[in-house]
């Protein structure tokens, strides 16, 4: 089984990534490097970006009978929708979807813009601003509430993965149908893989942002802390499923 591990950029998703390929591991599963025609070339982790139905038919087919974790931060078109779902249902995929409070998010987009233009790469060192950034965690929660919608799909927030890690190692055990040796996951996530690390701090936000900025970043982000944070999040993301797949049922009916 394919696991399929999407994460919303400096959400904490390596991590999360890298604990459930702990979890996996102690629990038998090996987890390989899949070869560069499947996955990315050059990453010395398995990823995958872009995501269309051939690239995931390859990648399906290639993972097998193994249960093997994928990383990605890519979004997919509509159609593709119907067909994960299938995927999830026959037990050939499962879909992990990592997030965080995209006020966090923005300052952590902002540290790497710095590092970045320090280093001379070229990545995040457009992100030099609150304003700059939002743009980008906006994209990046139109593709998370999508693969969160999915049937079935885990979703896992930065503190519980990073602070609570228990916690989240139950939840992934219980998604998964597995049980692992949690004290070597946490040693592979924490210890063993490299997982970017930042500033790996709790609460940023309440820190570090003005009132004028923590303002700003709320109307930004209005309808993502309201019903993930705020309110119960399931009835978000099942009317982002009943639209797409209404959508995709419109396209197919006869004028």
């Amino acid at each position: 089984m394919l696991i399929l591990c999407y994460g919303i950029t400096k959400s904490g998703s390596t991590l999360a990534f890298e604990l459930i390929k702990g979890i996996l591991e102690s629990a038998g599963h090996a987890q390989p490097r899949l070869s560069d025609d499947v996955v990315n070339p050059g990453h010395g982790v398995n990823y995958i970006q872009p995501l269309d139905r051939r690239r995931m038919n390859r990648l399906i087919e290639a993972v097998g009978e193994r249960w093997v974790a994928v990383k990605t931060h890519a979004g997919f078109a509509d159609p593709l929708f119907p067909y994960l779902e299938k995927m999830e249902k026959k037990g050939r995929l499962r879909v992990i979807a990592s997030y965080r409070d995209p006020r966090e998010i923005c300052l952590s987009l902002i540290d790497a813009g710095v590092a970045s233009r320090a280093a001379g790469k070229k990545e995040f060192s457009d992100v030099r601003d609150l304003d700059s950034a939002i743009p980008r965690v906006s994209e990046q929660i139109i593709k998370f509430r999508k693969w969160a919608a999915l049937r079935n799909t885990l979703r896992l927030d930065y503190d519980t993965v990073a602070f609570d890690t228990d916690v989240a190692i139950d939840r992934i055990e219980d998604s998964l149908g597995i049980v692992g040796n949690r004290d070597q996951a946490k040693h592979h996530a924490f210890a063993g893989a490299f997982t970017q690390k930042n500033r790996a701090e709790r609460h940023r936000a309440r820190k570090e942002l003005t009132p004028e900025q923590d303002a700003k970043l709320r109307n930004a982000f209005a309808e993502f802390l309201e019903n993930v944070y705020e309110k119960d999040e399931e009835r978000w993301f099942s009317s982002q499923r009943k639209t797409i797949l209404a959508k995709l049922e419109a396209r197919r009916s006869p004028a």
